[in-house]
């Protein structure tokens, strides 16, 4: 994306993160056999790449602001502890703008901040509900059984809707 062309269409970026928001539950229950067994739980992760995504290409958007109030809506509705998702999606969203000027501009440097993003929230999420006693899994567990599987298929969702979301980005420029 030429950053210097004009921006318009930027409406639809809540309407794009509130869309991934929902998708990321219908998912789940959609397929929950699926994605939670004895052996591993795998999180599809579609709100926070559409954060990774639109801070990456939008800069001057006010993402901050849409990663408070759309955490505070994950919050609620996910997870149950209000703030959680919160601070995890503004500090994701002010690493993304903070690396973006050193980064070149393609689609693996676009996966590679997701996966590092992933990694992140997972860990800031695990690490919140350990110190308050709300999960039993040790980190190596974690690790193997959460992280790692939740990686592997936010990768396949990457690959499944990063085209059509760059195109609606090339096209909110146009």
């Amino acid at each position: 994306m030429v950053q210097n062309r004009s921006l318009h269409h930027t409406y639809f970026i809540p309407v794009v993160l509130y869309v991934l928001l929902i998708l990321d539950g219908f998912l789940i229950n959609a397929f929950p056999g699926q994605f939670v067994s004895e052996e591993y739980i795998l999180v599809p992760h579609l709100a926070l790449f559409g954060f990774v995504l639109f801070s990456y290409y939008f800069p001057k958007q006010p993402m901050q602001l849409y990663a408070v109030l759309f955490g505070l809506l994950f919050d609620s509705y996910y997870s149950g502890i209000l703030g959680v998702y919160a601070v995890a999606f503004a500090v994701i969203v002010y690493f993304v703008k903070k690396m973006q000027r050193f980064l070149a501009e393609n689609v693996f440097v676009v996966a590679l901040l997701f996966i590092v993003a992933i990694v992140m929230v997972d860990s800031f999420v695990f690490g919140f509900y350990s110190l308050m006693d709300i999960t039993q899994l040790d980190f190596s567990a974690f690790a193997s059984e959460r992280l790692g599987p939740t990686i592997v298929l936010n990768i396949v969702l990457f690959i499944v809707i990063y085209y059509p979301l760059f195109k609606l980005v090339g096209w909110m420029y146009d």
